[in-house]
């Protein structure tokens, strides 16, 4: 019988030994699995967050287990794990369950020897549990960096990073933030709704914007009836960033699951016309059964091919609108996708910077004069935002900043460049950077 922690533990072992992501595995076992909201939620709560406090959980696993942990078989290792999350951050589940199906799920894969090996490490836990807070004996004026990555389980690379960028105590609330249970935010497709469901409430400052803590029925048929579509506060805020005439010409040049591409056609009115380009299928695909049938479907263009590849015609420059939301290491998502923290690597953030240096400035040869390009990014990393938008305007004198929208500038979402920068602690949103800038007549 499927339960909440068996299902979290088939997930789990697809996103260790297969590389799959999380979101998508989770989803595809709860649409095939017979479980109630209450177990639905549970499962995504134990998958997350043993993979979010991966680091934690291991350092706490290495007080109680006489061997290296990645020598351990795979069905032991992933079941300590969930266990261990449950243990440490979960009060709402009692620890003899929390034992008792672990110790049953190890039985069933391993037998009885591995099964008592679970028991007795998690059994010594329960015994120990001033083994449960590591970082504790990690000095942080001494180790900032190792405190910080033990506290809230992060690799010592990111720790480092954001340590350099906003400091110790800072960057110790950023990172707990990153571990919190991300909401969710929805856009409406068509006309915004007069009267909004059971527990969702509307964000004044980002116009057409909703919150709520968890999906439910409603908000399922409102999606399926692609009355709404799921989009974060960032994502929103990029489109109304980039503020398009009415009829405009429209470039997404990576436009991925189509998100922007449908905002910006919204904001542009029933003339504007939007040319999607993605070059995976997969995604295109998704797009395109999103507007099928909706009116979105005369203005969006889905165009499966390469920026670079895109002929230099009249069809495809002269836009008066080019949006570049870059390939980037997702940083800034870290709560919706938390083994990313742990698929990232300093050497990614550098190849990511030359790729976005080069779309960047492809992307510009597709701006008309007197048109707007934006650059974004759901990352924090200085490299992908700030620094990609410096040598971009040093090298090219002919594009300008442009000013933040009146009606978004006392909003708290724009530094004093008028960059948009977003994230989990001050805004419980995914962390986003984005630019205008203006290409002068």
């Amino acid at each position: 019988m499927t339960t909440a922690r068996s299902l979290a533990y088939d997930v789990l072992k697809r996103v260790h030994t297969d590389g799959a992501y999380s979101h998508i595995a989770l989803s595809s076992k709860l649409d095939r699995a017979e479980l109630g909201s209450r177990d639905r939620n549970l499962a995504t709560e134990i998958l997350y967050g043993t993979l979010a406090r991966q680091r934690t959980i291991d350092e706490v696993l290495r007080r109680f287990v006489n061997r290296r942990l990645d020598k351990l078989d795979v069905p032991v290792l992933l079941t300590l794990r969930i266990a261990a999350y449950q243990l440490l951050f979960l009060d709402r589940v009692p620890d003899h369950a929390v034992v008792h199906e672990a110790v049953e799920n190890v039985k069933a894969q391993m037998g009885r020897g591995a099964s008592g090996f679970v028991n007795g490490v998690l059994r010594a836990m329960l015994r120990k549990k001033h083994f449960w807070e590591p970082w504790k004996q990690i000095d942080p004026e001494e180790s900032a960096v190792v405190h910080l990555g033990v506290r809230h389980s992060l690799p010592d690379w990111i720790a480092r990073r954001m340590i350099e960028d906003i400091g110790f105590d800072e960057a110790m609330e950023m990172a707990d933030s990153f571990n919190a249970r991300a909401p969710l935010y929805f856009r409406a497709l068509g006309e915004d709704p007069s009267e909004l469901p059971e527990g969702v409430e509307e964000i004044p400052d980002v116009p057409g914007c909703y919150r709520a803590d968890h999906m439910t029925d409603e908000l399922e048929d409102l999606l399926e009836r692609k009355e709404w579509t799921v989009q974060d506060i960032g994502a929103q805020l990029v489109g109304h960033l980039s503020s398009p005439d009415e009829g405009a010409r429209i470039l997404d040049a990576c436009a991925g699951l189509g998100g922007k591409a449908m905002h910006l056609a919204k904001l542009a009115g029933p003339d504007a016309r939007v040319v999607a380009v993605d070059p995976q299928a997969s995604k295109l695909k998704h797009l395109r059964q999103t507007i099928a049938g909706t009116p979105l479907a005369k203005q969006i263009q889905p165009e499966l091919a390469k920026l670079e590849d895109l002929p230099q015609d009249d069809q495809y420059t002269g836009f008066d609108l080019v949006i570049l939301d870059a390939p980037c290491s997702g940083l800034g998502v870290i709560r919706r996708h938390p083994e990313t923290r742990w698929r990232r690597s300093v050497e990614d953030v550098r190849k990511l910077g030359v790729l976005q240096r080069s779309l960047l400035d492809e992307a510009a040869q597709r701006v008309r004069p007197g048109g707007v390009l934006v650059y974004s990014v759901c990352t924090f990393t200085t490299e992908e935002g700030p620094e990609q938008i410096a040598r971009f305007l040093a090298e090219r004198s002919e594009f300008q900043r442009r000013e933040v929208p009146e009606a978004l500038a006392t909003t708290g979402y724009f530094d004093d460049d008028g960059a948009l920068v977003v994230n989990p602690r001050d805004h419980d949103a995914d962390g986003f950077f984005a630019v205008a800038m203006v290409r002068e007549e």
